[in-house]
């Protein structure tokens, strides 16, 4: 029973004493950073030098499929017109060509019907005159002259008549083809079209995927461009400031040895701590690096840190 009481007191003590251990700790490196914040004007800062311009990315505008087959269809569009105007003005010329020739044979029928007409009427006046003065006008020869006349003019005329029904006939053939050759001219054509659009919509993707891939290519040259840059930057911003640093510490031994004044306080400090203490904060605790230079810091780790 009597050992019970003593581990749970010694268990308290111990407990206790690591918070006033670490309530003692908390308040030497608040004294310290407040120490060392009173004597920064006396410790240079790390010189902020110009940024890394920033350089002007490629912008590409990336199109949908249906983007892309309305801009070769619009591209394609004049062409498109171009040919379905022409094959309609070539159907228009040729119905027009029909027509006349229609109009044509209409009228050259009409004058061969009015020239045989024409010699009829001075055959049967011929026939009439011959007859009379021979005095045959009521004998069978004048009347078998004036049949076989009559029988010419009924067959030229039935000829006549019979060309121009052939000819009109062929004309009107040819006027309602030109529809079905108007339709087989605009469906070939649409044929043509399609694989034109096909193609250039295949063009227009094939020059887009490039443009992606060449702005991709330079933005990421021009990134990792950036970032060396800061790289350098940072390298020579630090490098600066490590030089006046070791100015500054090197004046300091001039002067007196250990008269850093922060590396003194430093030491006061960790002289305080336990030996476990104080080599963490040396190790861990990036106060101490950052506030001395490379020689003090390591100084500090031989005489606190060092196994």
């Amino acid at each position: 029973m009597r050992d019970l009481v003593s581990y749970i007191s010694d268990t308290v003590d111990s407990v206790v004493n690591r918070r006033s251990r670490n309530e003692e700790l908390e308040r030497a490196l608040n004294e310290l950073n407040q120490f060392i914040q009173d004597q920064r004007p006396t410790i240079p800062d790390r010189p902020e030098l110009p940024g890394v311009p920033e350089f002007e990315r490629q912008q590409v505008t990336v199109r949908t499929d249906d983007e892309l087959s309305q801009l070769a269809s619009d591209k394609l569009a004049g062409e498109r017109l171009a040919q379905e105007r022409a094959i309609e003005t070539r159907i228009f010329n040729q119905e027009r060509d029909l027509t006349t020739a229609r109009q044509n044979a209409e009228i050259s029928a009409k004058e061969q019907k009015e020239a045989l007409a024409s010699n009829i009427e001075r055959a049967e006046n011929a026939i009439n005159n011959d007859v009379l003065r021979r005095g045959l006008a009521r004998s069978s020869i004048a009347v078998n002259r004036q049949a076989d006349l009559a029988e010419q003019h009924s067959n030229q005329a039935q000829a006549i008549a019979g060309n121009k029904l052939r000819a009109i006939e062929q004309i009107d053939n040819g006027i309602a083809s030109l529809v079905s050759q108007r339709d087989q001219a605009l469906a070939d054509f649409n044929v043509t079209h399609a694989a034109r659009l096909t193609q250039a919509i295949h063009q227009l993707r094939t020059e887009q995927d490039k443009a992606v891939r060449d702005a991709t290519a330079f933005n990421n040259n021009v990134a990792e461009l950036e970032r060396r840059a800061e790289i350098e930057r940072q390298e020579r911003s630090a490098a600066l400031h490590q030089r006046e640093l070791d100015i500054l510490a090197r004046e300091r031994e001039l002067t007196g040895g250990n008269g850093d004044p922060i590396f003194n306080k430093m030491v006061q400090v960790l002289i305080t701590l336990s030996p476990s203490d104080a080599r963490r904060q040396i190790i861990e605790n990036p106060i101490f690096r950052e506030n001395l230079s490379p020689q003090q810091f390591y100084r500090l780790f031989d005489q606190f840190a060092r196994n």
